[in-house]
């Protein structure tokens, strides 16, 4: 059995070139904004609402520069910091969840979502290793860096729920 990344390491050799590797992260990103958007209405708990719409909105900044580079063939200006320590926090109010408890469902998003960043980041960071350039390199090891964020932040809520759990 293969591991998941070494799917996306076949994946990212097989590709024609760099305009099919947009196209395919632009449609990676389009996706993961709908899943965080749709997923944000479920939220009864405003912490996992809030957490989704914040990653909504960066698939959308990540989907703009890219769909900039396919548009103009010129790279965007990105920041090469990523911010770690969001504004907000997974501290949850267990009073605002359904029968004052995190459910498994909230638990199964989290994980498809830290699976969609986890692969997404590889995608990139296989990209990364592939372009020719140092400014096309930069793009795609900075888009490769916002996934890992995005990827500890919902480790983060994980990691809250897990101990919210083993306490009660």
């Amino acid at each position: 059995m293969k591991s998941a990344y070494q799917d996306v390491v076949d994946e990212v050799k097989i590709l024609k070139g760099i305009e099919e590797a947009v196209a395919i992260a632009i449609e990676r990103e389009r996706e993961a904004r709908k899943f965080y958007l749709y997923n944000s209405t479920l939220m009864e708990n405003p912490k996992f609402k809030e957490l989704y719409e914040y990653l909504a909105s960066e698939e959308l900044k990540h989907l703009d520069c890219l769909e900039k580079y396919r548009e103009t063939q010129e790279l965007p200006e990105v920041s090469t910091k990523v911010h770690s320590g969001q504004s907000f926090t997974p501290e949850f109010n267990p009073a605002l969840t359904k029968g004052g408890e995190i459910t498994l469902g909230d638990t199964g998003i989290l994980l498809a979502a830290m699976r969609h960043e986890r692969k997404s980041e590889d995608f990139y960071s296989e990209l990364a290793k592939r372009v020719e350039g140092n400014a096309l390199r930069n793009f795609f090891e900075v888009l490769s860096r916002y996934e890992r964020s995005h990827y500890e932040l919902i480790d983060s809520y994980l990691d809250y729920i897990t101990s919210f759990r083993m306490q009660t």
